[in-house]
C-alpha cells in the first residue's frame, strides 16, 4: 500500500544515495518549509539554520544508516502564506510517512534507465519492470532533455516518482544534454551532488558505486558550445578524485560487507568514438587503468547511445580496456504522438550470476542476456 500523497506535493519524494548518506528530495507545488523525521531524529532543508522556502524542489540529508535502520520517513512541512522580515505567517504543521525498503545481502534487481529526454509515462512503464520486487533504480542521465528551461528538472522527480513511490534508493548521474542551457549551472541545485560536484561514490547495503561524470561529448572548443564549458580541466580534477578513492579502498570499494560494485556514466568512456566525438584517450584511458587494476567492478553501466547493448570485456566497443562487462541502455521512441515508447534494461544480480533483460514499455522484449561477474 502506497502513501497518499497531499495535494501540495508535486509527486512522491526520490531517495537519492551519495556518498553515505540519502538525499531526499521533495517537489512541493507550493512555497514551504520542511523537514524529515527518522526515528527520533529531526533532518531539514536548510542554508545555514534558515530553513528553505524560496524554492519546489526541498533536499534533506539523512544518514543511510539511519533511514536503513528505521525503514521509514516521515516528511513534515509547514506551508507559506507571508514570508516577511517580521513575524512570517506559515499554515499548521501537516505530515505524511513512506515505507522506505533498504538494500539487503543476496539477489539484487536494478533498473538502468537514461536517455529519457523529457519522455515520462514510457520511461515509467518499462522502469517498473520488476515491480515492488525493484531494489535499486539508475537514473544514468539525459533524462531532462537539456537544462534550459527549469521545468525540464521536474521529469526526473516524474519518473522516479512513478518508478519508486519514495520507498526505494536511486542514483543518478548527469548526461551531457544535461549541461546544456542556462540552468545547467543551478544543476546542483535541482539533483543530488556531493560537496558540489556531479561524481562521487555511494554505498548502499551490499552495493558500493562510483558514478562517473564526462561532461560534454566533444572538445571544449566545439563551436556547439559557444566559448560556455570548461570540462577538460573538470575530467582532470574527476580523475584526481579518482585516484583518492583508489587511495581509501579500505573504506570504500573493498570495505566489509560488498557483495556489488558498479560504476555508472552516461557516457561509455571506454569506447573511442569518431570525430569529434573522439575525445580525452589519455584521461579515459588513465580511468579504465584505475578500475581494472584497483577497483575491480563487478559491471560498467552506460547511456549516451540510444543503443540496447551488453557489452563483454574485448566487445567491439571495448577500446580502452574495460575493467568488467558492460550494459548499454536507454532508447527513446518518438516518431509521432501516436507511436511512442522507450526501452531500458532490467538488470538481476544473484552472487557471481547476472542477467540483463532489455524491455519496451509496450512489452516487448528486445534481447536478454545472461554473464558472470568478474571476480
Amino acid at each position: 500500500m502506497h502513501t497518499v500523497l497531499p495535494d501540495c506535493i508535486a509527486c512522491y519524494p526520490t531517495v537519492f544515495a551519495v556518498n553515505n548518506e540519502y538525499q531526499i528530495f521533495i517537489p512541493f507545488k507550493s512555497s514551504a518549509i520542511v523537514w524529515i523525521q527518522v526515528g527520533e531524529n529531526t533532518y531539514f532543508d536548510d542554508s545555514n539554520g534558515i530553513l528553505r522556502s524560496n524554492i519546489n524542489i526541498h533536499r534533506i540529508l539523512v544518514p543511510t544508516d539511519k533511514l536503513d535502520y528505521y525503514k521509514e520517513y516521515t516528511v513534515s512541512y509547514r506551508l507559506m502564506i507571508d514570508r516577511r522580515p517580521y513575524f512570517p505567517i506559515s499554515e499548521d504543521e501537516r505530515r505524511f510517512t513512506v515505507t522506505f525498503k533498504p538494500i539487503v545481502s543476496g539477489k539484487l534487481n536494478i533498473y538502468l534507465l537514461s536517455d529519457a529526454h523529457n519522455l515520462e509515462a514510457e520511461p515509467v512503464k518499462a522502469g517498473s519492470y520488476f515491480g515492488d520486487d525493484l531494489d535499486l533504480l539508475i537514473l544514468n542521465g539525459d533524462i531532462p532533455n537539456h537544462s534550459g528551461d527549469i521545468e525540464n528538472f521536474n521529469s526526473v522527480y516524474r519518473i522516479a516518482s512513478g518508478i519508486t513511490k519514495g520507498r526505494i534508493p536511486v542514483v543518478f548521474s548527469r548526461g551531457n544534454h544535461d549541461t546544456r542551457g542556462i540552468h545547467a549551472e543551478e544543476f546542483g541545485l535541482y539533483t543530488p551532488t556531493y560537496m558540489g560536484k556531479t561524481y562521487y561514490t555511494f554505498r548502499v547495503g551490499s552495493v558500493w558505486g562510483l558514478v562517473l561524470d564526462c561532461g560534454e561529448d566533444k572538445s571544449d572548443t566545439n563551436e556547439e558550445y559557444g566559448n560556455t564549458i570548461c570540462f577538460h580541466n573538470f575530467r582532470l580534477q574527476e580523475t584526481q578524485f579518482l585516484e583518492k578513492v583508489v587511495a581509501s579502498a579500505k573504506s570504500e570499494y573493498d570495505a566489509p560487507g560488498i557483495e556489488y560494485k558498479l560504476i555508472i556514466c552516461h557516457i561509455p568512456f571506454t569506447h573511442t568514438f569518431e570525430p569529434p566525438f573522439n575525445i580525452e584517450k589519455d584521461i579515459y584511458s588513465q580511468w579504465a587503468n584505475l578500475l581494472r587494476e584497483h577497483i575491480r567492478p563487478h559491471l560498467l553501466l552506460f547511456g549516451h547511445m540510444h543503443q540496447s547493448r551488453f557489452c563483454p570485456i574485448g566487445d567491439e566497443w571495448d577500446d580502452l580496456g574495460q575493467p568488467c562487462d558492460a550494459v548499454v541502455a536507454g532508447i527513446p521512441f518518438k516518431s509521432t504522438e501516436k507511436n511512442v515508447d522507450y526501452c531500458g534494461a532490467a538488470i538481476q544480480l544473484i552472487g557471481k550470476h547476472g542477467t540483463v533483460l532489455f524491455n519496451k514499455a509496450s512489452g516487448v522484449i528486445e534481447g536478454k542476456h545472461e554473464f558472470l561477474l568478474h571476480d
